[in-house]
């Protein structure tokens, strides 16, 4: 080797003793290399200052050995466990992440999608922030392998890791009608997006399985602030002289006695004012929410909620990125994979 320039893989595979190909399949991670020439090829690595290039390497190969992660900004937090798993699933496997986050309007998730595609990332992770804005975007980055995670554009023809939101709403109505609830509203879901409508839907099936009755979906912004107004519609619509003496809340003329949110934030703005307003919680109305968005892992909980299992979907979406990148054409043939997972429950003052 010239002293003068930089060591190459060549120099490596002399120093080791082993082929190129050997040198190069160690240095890509690949499988069926012996461990002897495995700590070889390493060792040589170390004694030469052997630095591996990217650029060059992208050439040969045209991948670029990384992949894009578009998350809402608005959910940065919860998000970062999904974060840390997929970053540290991508390490083990070579690859590298680009993180990119939406923002509000319908033209920027696909300027997202397309600067990350202009970068030559080798697939895509997408966590789309609601369906209408996101179906451009996911079609948009067609040209590389797509896994979204979380919320799932139906129909789209890409592999896919969320919740299975008929057993997740199942185990949340359950808690509350454990608790005694019989008549159930929702707040922060809206009829008209078909992911929430779909969730509505499970809710209204959870209540007439267990013979409690889903009175209305109230309409409310998925925020603080929403959870605060739709309180305060409650409030204001409720009848002294209604049911039960006037206790808890009344909705068209139906007793409400337990709520389920969007999510915590929803749920913490509609917990605060009804407990400003006099309304017991949860002695007179239960409230739950469909999203944990919280940090902690204590037994001090307010409200209570389904954590998504988000470390789990990183890894799944991963696996199948990487299956995705590894099949023939880049794309999977046997057609598009959806990956379920289970929450988990985590009980708060707000239920009983």
């Amino acid at each position: 080797m010239n002293q003068t320039t930089e060591p190459t893989l060549v120099d490596v595979a002399q120093r080791a003793g082993v082929s190129i190909a050997t040198a190069s399949r160690v240095l890509s991670g690949a499988q069926h290399v012996s461990e002897s020439r495995s700590r070889a090829v390493r060792k040589a690595i170390a004694d030469l200052g052997y630095r591996h290039n990217a650029v060059a390497s992208a050439l040969r190969s045209q991948r670029t050995e990384t992949v894009g992660l578009i998350l809402p900004r608005y959910t940065t937090g919860f998000l970062s466990a999904l974060i840390e798993s997929v970053s540290a699933a991508l390490d083990d496997a070579g690859l590298s992440l680009v993180l990119r986050y939406s923002a509000e309007g319908d033209d920027h998730d696909v300027e997202t999608v397309e600067s990350l595609l202009n970068r030559r990332v080798d697939g895509l992770i997408v966590c789309p922030p609601s369906e209408d804005v996101s179906r451009d975007a996911i079609a948009a980055a067609a040209r590389v392998p797509v896994v979204q995670v979380g919320r799932h554009i139906f129909g789209d023809g890409t592999d896919s890791v969320g919740l299975d939101d008929n057993r997740a709403t199942d185990l949340l109505v359950g808690s509350l009608a454990d608790g005694g609830a019989r008549s159930f509203a929702t707040v922060g879901l809206s009829p008209a997006d078909h992911a929430d409508a779909r969730r509505i839907a499970a809710v209204r099936a959870s209540c007439d399985s267990r013979g409690t009755a889903f009175v209305a979906a109230l309409p409310a912004d998925a925020v603080l602030a929403g959870g605060v107004a739709a309180a305060n519609r409650l409030l204001a619509s409720r009848d002294p002289a209604g049911p039960d003496g006037g206790a808890g809340l009344v909705v068209d003329g139906r007793r409400v006695d337990a709520i389920v949110c969007a999510n915590d934030d929803v749920a913490h703005g509609l917990v605060t004012v009804l407990r400003l307003g006099d309304v017991a919680v949860p002695d007179d109305v239960q409230v739950a929410s469909l999203l944990d968005v919280s940090f902690g892992e204590g037994d001090d909980r307010d409200i209570t909620t389904l954590r998504h299992p988000w470390p789990a979907m990183g890894r799944e979406a991963v696996r199948l990125l990487l299956d995705a990148l590894g099949s023939t054409g880049g794309g999977d043939a046997g057609g598009a994979r959806r990956v379920t997972l289970a929450p988990r429950l985590l009980k708060g003052r707000s239920s009983r």
